[in-house]
């Protein structure tokens, strides 16, 4: 048995597809729910990091199941995002980028654009000041934190240990409480609910944005309305809904964000040197500013 190999649905016929989709996007579901169940499990019982490390993986699978969805909002005749769609299905940063992505309430996809390459930096200048230290890849080095044990090494060459216990007493103060089920699962529980994580729903969503304009001009006002349109075309389906489904359905319509599959979610490579060299002009400039401010006492 060969694994990721999700491209080989792209040999399918046309027609056959988004079956075999459907059914991997209903268990994608599913994990979904049944790890978010269980962190909620773990966090009655006060074992937050345990809950944490599970959300990060349902997470993952969440944001799998929105990459499957902009590949049914793109369609099949751009070959390039295609295969980027299915690229990003098994890269953590992409994934992790989703996620982040989902966060947010964006005025437009331009927005999107933006605050996604902020964080495809390999390496960014952070700190009290903004620029005190070297990290890496916010996106990656979050998720290696809060699941695995390492050892690091930081831009002074000194070396330590790192890992979850770590991350939980200084970063997210040891979890006194239990961290919230995110964006991204929890519209992926509301949209397997009102049927759209199926065979229809893709069919339904393919229906609305074959033709639809993905720019970085696409404003907010105009997805929801295209997400209206595939509830409503779901709902034509003979779908029933209930009131039931009413808080899900609006979960859908308000959250379902911007399509990523056209934006390039891979690392953008920076070297270290050249962000040295940024924080010595940037400190410098400052120590100019705090010069010139205490000079002026004279004036007084």
């Amino acid at each position: 048995m060969d694994a990721r190999r999700l491209r080989v649905i792209s040999q399918l016929p046309v027609a056959e597809r988004f079956s075999v989709l459907g059914e991997g996007l209903a268990l994608l579901a599913d994990n979904v729910a049944t790890l978010e169940r269980d962190a909620r499990t773990l966090s009655t019982s006060g074992s937050y990091r345990g809950a944490a490390v599970l959300r990060c993986f349902a997470d993952e699978e969440a944001a799998k199941v929105m990459i499957l969805l902009d590949l049914a909002r793109a369609g099949w005749k751009n070959h390039t995002t295609v295969k980027s769609c299915m690229t990003n299905f098994y890269q953590h940063l992409a994934r992790g980028l989703y996620v982040r992505a989902y966060r947010g309430s964006p005025a437009d996809l331009a927005e999107i654009r933006g605050y996604v390459d902020g964080l495809r930096q390999q390496y960014y200048l952070d700190g009290p000041m903004e620029m005190d230290w070297i990290f890496g890849n916010e996106i990656t080095t979050d998720r290696e934190e809060r699941l695995y044990v390492d050892y690091v090494v930081d831009e002074n060459d000194e070396g330590r240990w790192t890992g979850p216990a770590d991350r939980f007493a200084h970063v997210d103060e040891d979890y006194i409480s239990a961290a919230p089920t995110s964006t991204i699962s929890a519209l992926t529980t509301a949209m397997h609910q009102v049927g759209l994580l199926s065979e229809a729903g893709l069919n339904a969503t393919r229906g609305v944005w074959d033709g639809a304009i993905v720019d970085d001009t696409m404003r907010w006002a105009e997805l929801r309305q295209l997400n209206i349109a595939v509830i409503t075309k779901l709902r034509s389906a003979h779908l029933e809904y209930t009131d039931q489904d009413t808080e899900a359905l609006r979960d859908v319509v308000n959250n379902w964000s911007f399509p990523l599959a056209g934006l390039d979610l891979t690392l953008i490579e920076v070297d270290r040197a050249d962000l040295q060299e940024t924080r010595q002009r940037q400190l410098a400039r400052e120590m100019g500013m705090l010069d010139g401010f205490e000079g002026g006492y004279d004036y007084f």
